[in-house]
């Protein structure tokens, strides 16, 4: 399995990113710098990270998808649209392919979610 490249911050992580992925990459990473204002940006794991109110959210960039985590679990109904919609998801996570528009409408329910349900 390839090494994934060291990054130093979320910047150099875009940099470093496939072709591919980039554009998914950079405009998920300014959507959620958008949902969460203030939110802390870091690399953790060597991904970007993204915490606010001691929740978390992940963005990576795979061979032919960018992952978005969290660290709560999906909701089913929220799980059930982004499938409806042709996306694949986990858990914890939902998966874009490249060739797929970012769901914003759903991204955005989800972020809201996140906060609202965040536990101490």
């Amino acid at each position: 399995m390839p090494q994934k490249p060291e990054v130093k911050d979320v910047p150099d992580y875009l940099d470093h990113a496939s072709v591919d992925a980039r554009p998914l990459l950079t405009a998920l990473d300014q959507f959620i710098r958008e949902e969460w204002p203030g939110a802390a940006r870091t690399i953790k794991y060597g991904q970007p990270f993204y915490e606010l109110e001691g929740q978390r959210l992940s963005i990576a960039a795979y061979q032919k998808h960018v992952s978005v985590s969290s660290n709560q679990p999906l909701p089913q109904a929220l799980a059930t649209a982004f499938t409806n919609g042709g996306y694949e998801v986990g858990e914890k996570r939902v998966n874009i392919a490249f060739h797929q528009d970012i769901p914003e409408e759903l991204l955005h329910q989800w972020c809201q979610h996140i906060l609202e349900n965040a536990t101490a």
